[in-house]
């Protein structure tokens, strides 16, 4: 039989929330041993309804469990990554890594170095759907790639002490679309990326973010892919994605809230959009968790350990697409993915940046 792992959790937040519950579904695999949050109260409050102990400083933790789940706000990943991978810890955390191309690096090569299980959540790559399309790509369904399109518009408008910490909407929002990109293009990176943006929101705008974007890049292959997202839609939660070849085209459509639809005289009554992304990906959640166990308790000698030391590669490639695409809207033109690297030497990340909107 497997060993259970013991698990910390750090954040315990909206996400850590999510993983505390799907760690529920895993009695046999999960012991959640520690939780980890700098609000006393709320540390206090959850451990007692685990049964686990609880702490405001993962240092304290760090012996006493094999994997450390990170769910804390965004501004904090990088150091608590840093702090269980140094400590030999398998993780799986939340995204982004860190909105500075350099710290992603670092942290994929101590993963690397180490010997780790290091997985990051984009949860999209967990979804039955999507990863039915994944398949189906593969599979050569429609041939070459040309163009891929996807839609992410989020609801509602998430609070906006989480949007004061999130690294505005390219890195808290588009990264997923650019890493589902890089997922079904089989691990192209693009070589120019164009984005707009505007905001309407008077609270978002004055943190200089915007809230409705689209972002163009083009490939070396040929491939061109659009993206288009928005902070807040008012029928529901959007997840699309739209993959044209050269024979076909495969399409994901939206997830509603169920497949009946009514047809009477009068027309056709279809049934609401999920109501936001923890209904949408409940199950996306479970089994990215699901399998962060498994692959902890396989070992490093296993292939899924091999693979997935392989596909963190990934990591710097996707947020030099997310800088690369902050740029372009910062600057209005278009941004070579090949002189981000230059252009964050000489004038510093644009996510410290004012943006204009």
């Amino acid at each position: 039989m497997a060993k259970v792992v013991k698990v910390a959790l750090v954040g315990l937040g909206r996400a850590g929330e999510f993983h505390r519950q799907s760690m529920l579904e895993l009695p046999h695999s999960v012991h959640l041993t520690w939780v980890v949050d700098i609000d006393v109260q709320k540390a206090q409050r959850v451990a007692a309804e685990v049964g686990c102990r609880w702490s405001t400083s993962l240092d304290e933790v760090l012996e006493a469990v094999d994997a450390v789940i990170i769910a804390s706000t965004t501004d904090t990943h990088f150091a608590y990554i840093m702090k269980a991978l140094t400590a030999g810890k398998a993780v799986l955390a939340e995204k982004p890594i860190s909105h500075e191309l350099h710290e992603v690096a670092e942290a994929v090569n101590l993963a690397k170095s180490k010997n780790l299980a290091f997985v990051c959540g984009y949860q999209r790559r967990f979804d039955t759907h999507f990863r039915e399309l994944k398949r189906q790509l593969d599979a050569n369904a429609v041939g070459s790639l040309k163009l891929i399109k996807t839609c992410s518009r989020d609801n509602p408008v998430p609070p906006l002490e989480y949007l004061r910490t999130s690294g505005g909407i390219f890195h808290d929002m588009l990264i997923h679309d650019f890493d589902m990109l890089d997922f079904l293009s089989g691990g192209q990176e693009p070589e120019a990326i164009t984005a707009t943006g505007h905001c309407y929101h008077p609270e978002i705008k004055k943190m200089g973010d915007v809230d409705t974007a689209a972002v163009l890049l083009k490939y070396p292959s040929g491939l061109i892919a659009m993206v288009d997202t928005s902070r807040d839609a008012s029928y529901g939660y959007d997840q699309r994605i739209e993959a044209f070849g050269e024979r076909g085209m495969l399409t994901a459509k939206n997830a509603l809230v169920s497949n009946v639809e009514l047809a009477t005289a009068e027309g056709h009554l279809m049934p609401p959009a999920m109501y936001s992304f923890p209904q949408r990906y409940i199950q996306a959640y479970r089994s990215e968790l699901t399998e962060f166990i498994e692959l902890v308790q396989a070992g490093p000698q296993s292939q899924s350990h091999v693979a997935e030391q392989q596909a963190m590669l990934r990591h710097p490639r996707v947020v030099k697409a997310t800088i690369a695409a902050e740029m372009s809207w910062k600057r209005g033109e278009t941004v070579k993915v090949a002189q981000v690297e230059s252009m964050l030497q000489c004038n510093g990340s644009p996510s410290k940046k004012t943006r204009h909107t």
